[in-house]
């Protein structure tokens, strides 16, 4: 899913994962990549966000375009962890990109923050992702309140695989368990970028 979206920078490949199987209690059960703002579903934008990746593997409910893969953590309901776990093990090997995009589908302007971390990235990359901050495990947004947004973030893929193995049984595991122990670039963002759809207090001023 390559090239719908211009992106004026030499870039190492990537792939993403996007967040979509929460159960949206705090929004009533709600589906959140159902819910319209803007006109526009938030799994749409989400897809929109991650068109550069190589290949898009979306952790929830569908549907999805031609070419995205749809799986579900096991069992169903089990945390930003055990999604992110089961969408890093529905990509294939040893294809696999050497960075991963991770983006919840709650974060509607996400499609101006995956540039950021593109740009973080940088032009110093090799094609194994090699470069000047190889000492870094992934970069990720953070609001002006300065905490980091962990689920707008662009890891490297050996990296996300080594937490997931430490943190084992991954079902109702915190993210920060899984990813707080990576040594990672923040990079700040407009709160537009990295405020997210949780509550209906949320949704009302994001439909509004």
């Amino acid at each position: 899913m390559s090239g719908a979206v211009n992106r004026e920078w030499t870039r190492a490949a990537y792939d993403a994962i996007v967040l979509a199987g929460g159960r949206g209690s705090r929004l009533g059960g709600l589906d959140k990549g159902s819910v319209r703002v803007a006109g526009r579903t938030l799994l749409d934008q989400a897809l929109e966000a991650a068109a550069a990746a190589d290949r898009v593997v979306v952790v929830g409910f569908g549907p999805v375009p031609e070419g995205v893969l749809l799986v579900r953590e096991e069992p169903a309901f089990g945390g930003p962890a055990a999604a992110l776990v089961a969408g890093l093990g529905a990509l294939p090997r040893p294809s696999r990109a050497p960075f991963v995009l991770v983006l919840a589908c709650d974060l509607p302007h996400s499609v101006e923050g995956v540039p950021l971390l593109e740009a973080a990235v940088g032009g110093d990359q090799d094609d194994e992702g090699r470069g000047e901050s190889a000492a870094v495990d992934g970069w990720c947004l953070a609001g002006p309140d300065g905490r980091a947004q962990w689920l707008l973030g662009l890891y490297r893929a050996a990296a996300l695989e080594r937490a997931a193995e430490h943190l084992g049984t991954a079902t109702d595991r915190s993210l920060g368990l899984m990813l707080g122990g990576l040594r990672l670039g923040v990079i700040p963002a407009p709160e537009r970028v990295t405020a997210d759809i949780d509550t209906p207090d949320d949704l009302q001023r994001w439909t509004r």
